[in-house]
């Protein structure tokens, strides 16, 4: 069992937040590619608490799920920096049927992707590295033609595309968020 999926699922539906779980990963993991952590967060649960329309007066009422967001920010964010790079898109379990799972590997997509767009808007959205260019446009592209093959993606072409969507988050994150020599703790 997924729990990281079902829990977060659970979460953004107790705080009415009308999005997928997959999507609100891929929305952290494009911040947290473009902005430094602590505006990323920031953003991020902006973005939730507005698309759930949850008035800034109301948030105390919901504030022991705020911080399970909070925590889970946090986790999201170690796994980005992971030296195993153990990051995955967050998707339903692997027994989901192959639709559902194609169409959360979208979601992640579209999110990652707003993610990023926000992220670099910004910071005055200064041209991006090619290879970030061409990952961007290849999520874009998972995204759209998602909604109309998704009854014909199989299961060795749905473990392709996450895994190039892992690689391809973790080659973006590298290339906007480089990993200085002090921070590796190489002196």
């Amino acid at each position: 069992m997924n729990t990281q999926f079902d829990d977060l699922s659970a979460l953004l539906h107790r705080l009415e937040v009308p999005i997928s779980a997959s999507e609100a990963h891929g929305l952290l993991s494009g911040l947290l590619s473009a902005q430094p952590s602590a505006t990323a967060k920031r953003v991020w649960l902006a973005e939730l608490l507005e698309a759930a329309e949850i008035a800034p007066g109301t948030l105390s009422d919901k504030a022991t799920d705020v911080k399970a967001l909070d925590t889970w920010f946090s986790a999201v964010l170690e796994s980005l920096h992971d030296a195993n790079l153990n990051y995955n898109p967050l998707l339903p379990e692997d027994d989901t049927e192959t639709a559902v799972r194609t169409r959360a590997l979208a979601d992640f997509c579209a999110g990652f992707c707003y993610g990023v767009g926000l992220g670099t808007a910004s910071r005055g959205n200064k041209p991006l590295p090619a290879d970030t260019t061409e990952l961007l446009n290849d999520f874009i592209e998972i995204d759209s033609s998602a909604s109309d093959s998704i009854d014909s993606v199989d299961e060795s072409a749905l473990l392709e595309l996450s895994e190039y969507v892992r690689v391809g988050v973790l080659l973006i994150h590298e290339e906007l968020q480089p990993v200085s020599q002090t921070e590796s703790g190489v002196h």
